[in-house]
Parts: structure tokens; sequence; C-alpha cells
């Protein structure tokens, strides 16, 4: 069947695509650069050109790419499955979903980390346009968000590139793993929160990093409630 003329052709799904190929093809079928693509996962061009170019077979962010370019998951890592793009209409209908907070084919979006700072705070929330949305199994509040991990600070737990899904309406409680905006940052930082004697403390899972100590001033801007992982 032909598409109609102006729309993005569905790819056809290729098991005997490499892991390289695939990642070529699902940058170009989302109409983006290796530098937008780059910077849409928070990754450097040349990662993009290495993947492209088999000079790397795999990626901790193969998730968070093809959320980017709108493609399976699954697809991307393993070559199973069917390779898909996201309508408008699909878009929309899981915008409404979302909205609902309903935990049946909810979804939340996924911003950087800098957006992530202002949420629910310049008019920051669900009816901005979101280019990416990712599945939620659970219930989840209507303002929540996913983030891509950007570091290695909570290993072993959360890898880099692992996508967690953040509930501003969940309570912080002790032990909680949060994301929290400290004064005077223009973006969030992820971490477990330890409270003791009434004083709060944002603990990394990797020891290579130091425990700090929060005041007042630290802003929590929701609690993650799930990781989103396919196989």
């Amino acid at each position: 069947m032909t598409a109609p003329f102006g729309a993005t052709p569905s790819p056809t799904p290729n098991t005997n695509m490499s892991f390289s190929d695939r990642v070529k093809s699902a940058r170009k079928y989302a109409n983006l650069t290796q530098k937008e693509l780059a910077d849409k996962v928070g990754i450097s061009q040349t990662a993009i050109h290495k993947l492209e170019c088999g000079r790397s077979r795999s990626s901790r962010r193969s998730v968070a790419i093809a959320l980017a370019c709108g493609v399976e998951p699954i697809w991307l890592e393993t070559g199973r499955g069917r390779m898909r793009a996201l309508s408008r209409a699909a878009e929309q209908e899981e915008g409404d979903s979302y909205s609902s907070g309903s935990s049946r084919g909810a979804r939340a979006p996924l911003i950087s980390w800098e957006d992530a700072a202002l949420w629910n705070e310049q008019e920051r929330g669900p009816d901005r346009k979101v280019e990416v949305w990712v599945p939620v199994t659970r219930k989840i509040g209507k303002t929540a968000f996913a983030l891509s991990v950007s570091d290695d600070s909570m290993e072993p737990e959360f890898l880099e590139g692992d996508i967690i899904i953040v509930d501003p309406d969940a309570v912080p409680e002790h032990r909680k793993y949060v994301v929290v905006r400290l004064p005077g940052e223009l973006k969030t930082t992820f971490k477990q929160i330890i409270m003791d004697g009434g004083r709060r403390y944002l603990k990394p899972l990797n020891t290579r990093y130091p425990i700090t100590e929060i005041n007042e001033s630290a802003v929590i801007k929701g609690v993650v409630v799930s990781k989103y992982k396919e196989y």
C-alpha cells in the first residue's frame, strides 16, 4: 500500500538488520539528524555515529533512543516485533489517557532534567507539547512525568539511560527515590531521600558519590514510582 502524499511510510520490520542498521533506520524514520537525536537522548553526536557505524554494538540508552525516535524499544534492541511510530492521533489519545491518571494505558511525558526543574511552576505540565510518551503500568497522578537517567550515581539499581517515572503527587517518605531541585540549580537531581532526626539527606546508591544534606530550600519535584523497561 502506498503511503498518502506527505505522510511518513510505516517501516517494514527486518530481523536481518544489525543493531547499527536499526539505530540509523529509527533515526531516519523520526527525521532526525545525528545531533538532534543525540540532544534528545542526552549523549554526544559521536556516540550516535559510533552506534550507526557498528563501532558500538549496543547502548544503555537504547530505550531512550527508541522513545525519541518513536519506535518500539524491543525492536531496536533485538530486531524482534514491529517497528512503529506514533501518529498524531495516537499521541493525542495517549495524552488523554495520561491526563485521566488511569493505570490502564496510561502514559507519562518524557522530559529533560531542565524541564523537570520547572515542572508545575511556570505552567509546565501535561498540557504542554510533548514529543515522546512513555507507557506506565500503574496509576499515576495527572502531572507525572518521565526522565532518562543521565549518570551512574544511582547504580546498580538505575543505570544510565534507564527511564524512570516520577509522580509529584506521591509522598516523599524515608528511603524513597526522589527527584529534587537544589537551590540555585537549573536542573534536577535524582537520589534516595534519607530522613533522620528532622534532617533530610540525599543518598546516591553508587558509593563513589557522597551523601549530602538538604534544607527547606530544596524542592522535591516528585517521587520515582516505577522504571520503564522492556525485554
